[in-house]
């Protein structure tokens, strides 16, 4: 058929895996910020929700719990006033519809990783795929002026723990992922 023995074969392979891995990576930190986004915003809700009820039934305990009853609803004004700025909604709104997105960019790249290293493709069409995704991943991960989220260590270490698992139930390969994220 054709040689896959030369030098660019193999770099290409090794590029194919490794943006893999990183799609993958960025696809499950997404998912993990869609879950806390979705968490702070609930929780805002529930609190907002049951601070309103709750002044409204109990005007008789005020006397009694004065300093506790003016501390939350305080803080529920408080909030009602930031809460259009924290966007928590719209970047569940957001990062859901990319994250769906990029598990089906890291399929075509766990497919095309498959070709490569089994020898179904040539080196010119796989290249070619290569760049494509490259490309639509790159596209996918521009966020607007407006879409201002971060990725705290905290939610890099659970991205890494599973793909950590991904890797040992996919592909039987066990990593030590102990890195120093920034």
């Amino acid at each position: 058929m054709f040689s896959f023995e030369g030098e660019n074969q193999k770099r290409m392979k090794t590029q194919i895996w490794a943006t893999f891995l990183d799609v993958k990576f960025k696809a499950y930190l997404i998912s993990i910020l869609v879950n806390k986004y979705q968490t702070w915003d609930r929780n805002l809700n529930i609190f907002l929700a049951l601070a309103a009820s709750s002044s409204v039934a109990s005007w008789v305990l005020w006397q009694e719990f004065e300093f506790l009853w003016s501390s939350i609803i305080v803080t529920s004004q408080v909030i009602h006033v930031v809460k259009p700025y924290l966007q928590y909604f719209k970047y569940v709104k957001e990062l859901n519809s990319r994250s769906q997105k990029l598990d089906l960019i890291t399929i075509e790249f766990e497919e095309l990783w498959y070709k490569f290293n089994n020898k179904k493709i040539e080196e010119p069409e796989g290249v070619k795929q290569f760049f494509r995704l490259k490309k639509k991943t790159s596209e996918l991960l521009n966020f607007g002026d407006d879409i201002l989220f971060s990725a705290r260590k905290k939610d890099k270490r659970k991205a890494n723990e599973r793909m950590k698992v991904f890797l040992k139930n996919i592909y039987n390969i066990e990593i030590n992922i102990n890195p120093k994220i920034s």
